[in-house]
């Protein structure tokens, strides 16, 4: 047997999404990572996980500098998970630098300006930007939507419709028991690092954007519509066109679009923020020639809660309909992101989506939001408001 290659791994940002989702799953893959260090403004929260997770007080850090300045020490840090707030472009442009690998959650950044710089930097110093950045669409990875790519392989795509019912992010959450939000961080330090993040939103919507556009750009549109949007590129050739746009509902509101997708399939997208909605819930059916293709997806925090697959398809000679209800909850889609970031950080392998998957995916949801802004009779500059 070949030995595997542990990963020197560190978390930088340990809110909801470390807690629930990273922490756990790299303690669960222990024979492909080793958790080396953790960096959060929070001294506390750092505190806190570094003891559960077996992190000692000198590798406990308190933003990205503070970690890179000790990389540059002499800690030996192999790949990093980036789960922090705001825009990711600044932060990996530094680990760019640094020669790190970077597991980097959606959205890859909230400007196409910041991703151009990484790629730049990356070129200029001899790395495969193919190979130096997985962005963190973990539906991607998810076995049902394998599948489902593989039922609709070669298939003409007539129609493809998306609903999103989403729940407040602490109904979600609930079950993760987090810990309580930081109190020990210094005001103006907070400033200071959400700073590149009210740049990048200037340079993507302009400076002189509403409060509603930047919140829907950044909270809905690349919050969360993101993904949507990767799948879309993922099992259907992705958005080519919007047709029309609408948003309701105060913010952050449903939003509706018709497009087309791939080669001039129809899209019929809704997304709807229901506070008190019981249970989160997406659901992705595309319609060919010769059947259809469906998925269900649940809360996206809670591990191993298999994504559910239904398959229409002719049953055989007769004139009948056969329905395949097929669900892999043996397979956790975060921890097969992992593995493939592992797979990057050892072997160069490609992810499923990188620096340019996520870039397209940014300028498709810079696409969206202008659309969203025409309908709303708002003006929107910078790189959304560029054709």
């Amino acid at each position: 047997m070949v030995p595997v290659t542990r990963v020197r791994l560190a978390v930088v940002g340990l809110g909801g999404i470390a807690q629930s989702v990273h922490l756990p799953l790299v303690a669960r893959r222990w024979d492909l990572f080793e958790l080396t260090a953790l960096a959060d403004l929070s001294a506390d929260r750092a505190a806190r996980l570094g003891q559960r997770y077996g992190v000692p007080a000198e590798r406990r850090f308190a933003d990205l500098d503070a970690l890179l300045a000790a990389v540059a020490g002499g800690l030996r840090v192999d790949g990093v998970v980036l789960a922090t707030s705001g825009s990711h472009g600044d932060a990996l442009l530094r680990l760019a630098r640094a020669g790190i690998p970077v597991l980097c959650e959606k959205p890859v950044a909230l400007s196409v300006a910041e991703v151009d710089a990484v790629e730049r930097e990356l070129r200029d110093r001899g790395r495969d930007p193919r190979t130096a950045v997985l962005v963190g669409y973990m539906k991607e990875y998810d076995p049902a939507v394998a599948r489902a790519r593989q039922e609709l392989a070669g298939r003409r795509v007539r129609a493809v419709t998306v609903e999103v019912l989403h729940p407040a992010d602490d109904a979600q959450l609930r079950f993760a028991r987090l810990l309580p939000p930081a109190d020990d961080v210094d005001p103006a330090v907070l400033h200071a690092a959400q700073r590149p993040t009210v740049e990048a939103v200037d340079r993507a919507v302009g400076a002189g954007a509403s409060a509603w556009l930047r919140t829907t750009y950044t909270n809905v549109v690349l919050g969360s519509l993101v993904h949507d949007v990767s799948l879309l590129r993922h099992l259907a050739g992705g958005v080519r066109a919007i047709d029309s746009a609408a948003h309701w509902g105060g913010v952050p509101g449903s939003v509706q679009l018709t497009g087309h997708v791939g080669a001039g399939a129809r899209l019929h997208l809704g997304w709807h923020f229901i506070a008190d909605y019981p249970d989160y819930r997406e659901t992705v059916t595309v319609h060919h020639e010769q059947g259809s293709v469906s998925l269900t997806f649940a809360v996206p925090y809670l591990l191993n809660v298999a994504t559910e697959l239904v398959v229409t398809a002719r049953a055989g000679d007769l004139d009948g309909e056969a329905r395949t209800t097929l669900r892999w909850a043996q397979e956790e889609a975060f921890e097969n992101e992992l593995a493939a970031f592992h797979a990057m950080v050892t072997e160069r392998a490609a992810p499923s989506s990188g620096l340019a998957e996520g870039r397209a995916d940014l300028r498709t949801g810079q696409r969206v939001l202008a659309a969203l802004a025409r309908a709303q009779g708002e003006p929107v500059g910078g790189e959304a408001g560029r054709p």
